[in-house]
């Protein structure tokens, strides 16, 4: 499906898992399943149409950001062509100490494509193929400055969450299926099939 136009979808929003119940360990055991971690930010849609940027939120909002010098740097440096839209979360004054990062977690259109039929792991690919230029720049490590995308782990799932969730900035983890296609809403965000959010423990959430 062509798209060369600006057009605002709404992210899936992952079900809510416990660590303790019976499917976090299955799931760990799975090979058609990663985890990785979810960070305390704002949710971002980002659109690259005509060589400019536009940052939105998950509510079909405009944000209202100015970005630094160093994501702008970080952005035009990937060098796209055509209509572009990434999924990420905007890692800005949400956690004490951290300003003007991006973690890009999706690629939803590439080149005016809707990438629909596009395995998550194939979507993901093609994410590190984006970010490789700015991520070699910095040794390759995934959580770059300025523009990054998470790491991912594939076992000992119980263990990574006890030490990602050290980080402040951490929230918890999200399982993702390799395989899982993108259901993208036009008026409102629907519940994921391949994906799962395990939070850290607080007196706001019982999971």
């Amino acid at each position: 499906m062509r798209i060369d136009d600006f057009t605002y979808f709404y992210p899936e929003r992952p079900r809510l898992l416990h660590i303790e119940q019976p499917l976090f360990e299955r799931l760990s055991r799975d090979p058609d399943w990663v985890a990785e971690p979810k960070y305390n930010g704002s949710r971002l849609q980002l659109h690259h149409l005509d060589g400019a940027w536009f940052f939105w939120n998950r509510h079909q909002q405009l944000m209202d950001y100015r970005p630094s010098r160093e994501i702008i740097d970080a952005l035009d440096g990937l060098d796209l062509k055509g209509y572009w839209l990434f999924d990420g979360e905007l890692r800005h004054h949400k956690t004490r100490g951290i300003s003007h990062k991006i973690v890009l977690y999706d690629v939803f259109i590439r080149e005016g494509e809707l990438l629909l039929n596009a395995p998550f792991q194939d979507r993901r690919n093609l994410l590190a193929y984006v970010l490789r230029p700015h991520l070699l720049a910095y040794g390759g490590e995934p959580d770059a400055p300025a523009l990054g995308m998470p790491c991912q782990y594939y076992d000992g799932w119980r263990r990574v969450f006890a030490e990602v969730t050290r980080n402040e900035e951490i929230e918890g983890l999200v399982l993702k299926n390799r395989r899982g296609r993108l259901n993208l809403g036009r008026t409102k965000a629907a519940e994921s099939s391949w994906m799962w959010k395990v939070r850290r423990p607080s007196g706001r959430y019982q999971f």
